[in-house]
């Protein structure tokens, strides 16, 4: 491999590998400015789509080369010259770069998530675009085509959100600067500095579509055509929004072209849901994005559906990416509960995956963490005074709310005297239950879980919290098989637990808990540096209570 060029695989990519059957196909990834080359996604050599899979991948993702996925003795795949490609062999990840038309053999680094956002950060691009054509599919080719037309134009500007930075999509890429940066060269990193302090795994910057009508220089009479033929309409908008890696070198002038690239994508995937519209009537209607950053493969997807359809209507296109994109087939990860949680609009926004960032546990064990996104919910929150009671209820919302950014339901998360009405109906408690100040228990949160949301659980139960010590290995295997925060009960406590840290040499186990008793603001500097957030070791369970662990366990659907 030539000196400039590096190979990076994003860690996920390389745990999806070792656990899928043998195959091969394409392998996805960014080339960074530096030369380095990113690995991030696979999909199937012959994709089940019936449009080209590479436009559920948002740019700059796109095909780097091929993988391979064997058992035993190998043959590198098949290569043009500047692709790479990456080998599984059930023992040792083997990379290829292809240069001046000799294959050679390469080393490569495992990229965490962490180091990977880093270097990149998201742009978030809502828009709005009127798609209503003809009900041909020449006159939604004409559509979509005369609106990529205008994207690829200078007409095309991106405002940068509160501020005054306007970006073209031009040769010289800036109509207004807006004292943000003093060279047009310089790198869009600068951007974070208004973004204030890092409070996610990653930052996010959102710009406006706004299109210039008046770029034109030349002046013409209007020519009105009447055409008195019969014909229907297909009337469509696209409730858009690109959700896009933009690497933190690159100069602002090139930014408003990365960003119209992602919209004319979206668009050409728009064009294959039109012409299905055509033929399907209950998939007419608005078009809306879904872009998902799912867990299990750590890089962005984007997909567009009907937006008032069943999602059962969408259960077979969603099976066709599974296998294209060589997703599992037990869990949802592109369902339309999938996509990316909007911004907090406000500062009393339920706070999400508020672990990212807190400091090591000191076990230096095996960390088993909840898989993919939860909301933090505790005391005090929804203007509602459930403080010294309502512990378990809150820890119930933030299991829900997990099964809820997962895409498993899309029913909201109940409120206490929601969870008093179920418990009352199904015959566990009295009706003086409802609107009452009293406790509930693991027991109960399972009930409700099943009830409300068919969502069934395993329980754990301990004679005394000194006895969790040997639970290490059990809590550990439900993060990694099931991925769901699990609620303990004891005593007059209640607390959820999204994370172990174990050392089965050793015994040593601290414990990730997420405290529903705090009554402050969503103010995460707080909750982690006050350890409501944060790792607890084994003292932190109270030797003469009894404790119930709820662990629940996902549905198999996709």
């Amino acid at each position: 491999m030539k000196s400039q060029k590096q190979l990076s695989v994003l860690s996920q990519l390389c745990q999806r590998l070792k656990h899928i059957e043998p195959t091969e196909g394409v392998l996805h990834g960014l080339c960074s400015t530096d030369g380095t080359i990113v690995a991030v996604g696979i999909s199937a050599k012959s994709p089940s789509t019936k449009h080209d899979v590479a436009l559920l991948l948002p740019p700059p993702i796109m095909a780097i080369g091929k993988f391979l996925v064997c058992k035993g003795d190998f043959k590198h795949p098949e290569l043009e010259d500047e692709e790479v490609a990456i080998v599984w062999d059930q023992q040792d990840l083997h990379t290829f770069f292809k240069d001046g038309g000799t294959v050679l053999s390469t080393t490569c680094s495992v990229l965490s998530e962490i180091d990977f956002f880093d270097r990149y950060f998201l742009v978030r691009v809502p828009y709005n675009l009127d798609l209503t054509s003809k009900d041909s599919a020449a006159s939604i080719k004409k559509v979509i085509t005369n609106l990529k037309e205008i994207l690829e134009s200078p007409a095309a500007c991106f405002r940068l959100q509160n501020t005054t930075l306007l970006l073209q999509n031009s040769e010289d890429g800036i109509l207004n600067l807006g004292g943000l940066f003093s060279d047009v060269d310089e790198a869009i990193e600068e951007i974070l500095k208004g973004l204030g302090k890092k409070k996610a795994l990653y930052q996010t910057a959102v710009f406006k579509l706004m299109l210039n009508r008046s770029v034109g220089r030349d002046s013409y009479a209007p020519v009105v055509r009447v055409d008195n033929r019969k014909t229907n309409i297909l009337v469509t908008h696209l409730n858009g929004e690109v959700v896009m890696y933009l690497e933190k070198s690159v100069p602002v002038c090139n930014v408003a072209k990365h960003l119209a690239e992602g919209i004319v994508q979206q668009l050409d995937l728009a064009e294959y849901w039109m012409n299905r519209q055509l033929q399907e009537d209950k998939l007419q209607g608005s078009l809306a994005t879904f872009n998902s950053l799912h867990y299990t493969t750590g890089h962005l997807m984007s997909l567009l559906y009907p937006d008032k359809c069943d999602e059962t209507l969408l259960e077979s296109y969603r099976k066709e990416v599974h296998k294209s994109l060589i997703l599992p087939l037990d869990r949802p990860v592109v369902r339309r509960l999938n996509k990316i949680p909007a911004l907090p609009d406000n500062k009393h926004a339920v706070l999400t995956n508020t672990h990212i960032g807190v400091k090591p546990s000191g076990v230096d064990g095996e960390v088993s963490i909840v898989l993919g996104t939860y909301g933090y919910h505790h005391y005090m929150q929804d203007r509602f005074d459930d403080n010294k009671w309502g512990c378990a209820y809150r820890s119930l919302q933030t299991l829900i709310s997990w099964f809820r950014y997962q895409g498993y339901t899309d029913k909201p998360i109940p409120t206490h005297r929601e969870i008093q009405k179920c418990l009352v109906n199904i015959g566990d408690k009295p009706s003086s239950f409802i609107g009452s100040t009293q406790w509930i228990g693991s027991t109960e949160v399972g009930f409700v879980l099943e009830s409300m949301f068919n969502i069934t659980s395993r329980f754990i139960n301990v004679s005394s919290g000194a006895e969790l010590v040997y639970k290490g290995r059990e809590l550990a295997m439900h993060f990694k098989l099931q991925g769901s925060p699990i609620m303990i009960g004891g005593g007059v406590l209640a607390h959820t637990i999204i994370g172990v840290d174990f050392n089965p040499e050793t015994g040593d186990i601290s414990y990730l808990i997420l405290d529903p008793h705090y009554t402050g603001s969503e103010d995460l500097s707080t909750i982690q540096s006050k350890g409501w957030c944060g790792w607890k070791g084994p003292d932190f369970w109270k030797t003469d209570a009894y404790y119930n662990l709820c662990l629940p366990q996902r549905p198999i659907c996709i």
